[in-house]
């Protein structure tokens, strides 16, 4: 099965579902098998692969033949992917774009779900649980704290309040599952590649949000996330070098050098030090290293590419 032409457009308006891979072999095929059986007609399948040397993007290539596949001759990060499909997008006739990570699989009737309540100025996120764990959310959908740089409420593995069994308004999704109608990228811009990875969603959802668009919460629509399986995780040294990096980057950019930013820097600064007290007893100063380089380089402006592969220092 290939993925659906724009066809039957009464139903379901065109679709291009967005994909990034980096050396994804490994849950690449559950991730496409999942998508052969969703059952809205009007989608593309958009695949960029970062330099992958595992084969990755023949994987794709070979499981859907019309989906658009673009190659990397060097890691872009999630960001520069993106950007890269993105443009070409905003070319064609496409009505929406769906961000959906290569460690997902989704259901068969969750693009409906989403698109049942999209609109020019309206982005929609489905619910999402951790892979294996049906009755498990990820930390996917929610507010963010701006005095924190952190998720208001941490439900991670939780079954979560009745709020996620409703439509709702959210102020925040990630870009492992978020439906955005086209519009949203000319009025608010593609993603600050700045970032390369993490915290691109939280900076790209206040944007549009603040360029009048709304985020809804559509529990009709079921995600599963194998949370990690692309990157190895926030608990690795990639992961806190570009964590520690790209969080004060996040709140200096959208509360600027005032008083706000201090507040939070300080708190971020004393929470840090705490969790290098932590790995250092617990023999991980790797992830010590790696935080350090992070804040190192987002004080010295280092953003983009930070030179650090999944699982190295």
């Amino acid at each position: 099965m290939t993925s659906r032409p724009a066809q039957d457009i009464g139903r379901v308006p065109p679709v291009a579902i967005l994909t990034v891979t980096t050396n994804a072999s490994g849950h690449l095929p559950a991730y496409l098998e999942a998508l052969e059986a969703v059952t809205a007609p009007a989608w593309q399948l958009w695949v960029v692969d970062n330099a992958s040397t595992d084969d990755s993007a023949g994987i794709a290539e070979r499981h859907f033949p019309q989906a658009v596949v673009l190659r990397n001759s060097a890691n872009l990060g999630f960001t520069g992917a993106c950007n890269r499909a993105l443009r070409e997008i905003l070319k064609g006739h496409a009505r929406y774009v769906l961000f959906l990570n290569d460690d997902t699989e989704v259901t068969p009737g969750f693009l409906e779900a989403l698109v049942s309540l999209a609109g020019e100025r309206t982005l929609v996120a489905p619910v999402t649980f951790l892979a294996g764990q049906p009755d498990r959310l990820d930390d996917s959908v929610g507010e963010f704290d701006w005095l924190r740089g952190a998720w208001k409420e941490r439900v991670l593995g939780t079954a979560g309040g009745p709020e996620y069994r409703r439509v709702r308004p959210v102020s925040s999704a990630n870009l492992s599952c978020l439906l955005v109608p086209v519009e949203a990228f000319r009025a608010a811009g593609l993603l600050d590649e700045a970032f390369f990875v993490y915290y691109d969603d939280t900076d790209f959802c206040r944007r549009v949000r603040e360029a009048g668009f709304r985020i809804l919460f559509q529990p009709g629509a079921v995600v599963y996330h194998r949370k990690g399986a692309t990157l190895g995780g926030q608990l690795t040294p990639f992961g806190c070098y570009y964590l520690a990096r790209n969080r004060p980057y996040l709140m200096r950019k959208h509360l600027g050098l005032g008083p706000r930013f201090a507040a939070f820097f300080a708190y971020f600064v004393a929470t840090r030090a705490a969790r290098l007290a932590i790995w250092t007893l617990r023999g991980r100063r790797d992830l010590s290293r790696a935080t350090l380089a992070g804040i190192r380089d987002f004080a010295l402006g280092r953003m983009g590419d930070g030179g650090r592969t999944p699982g190295g220092a």
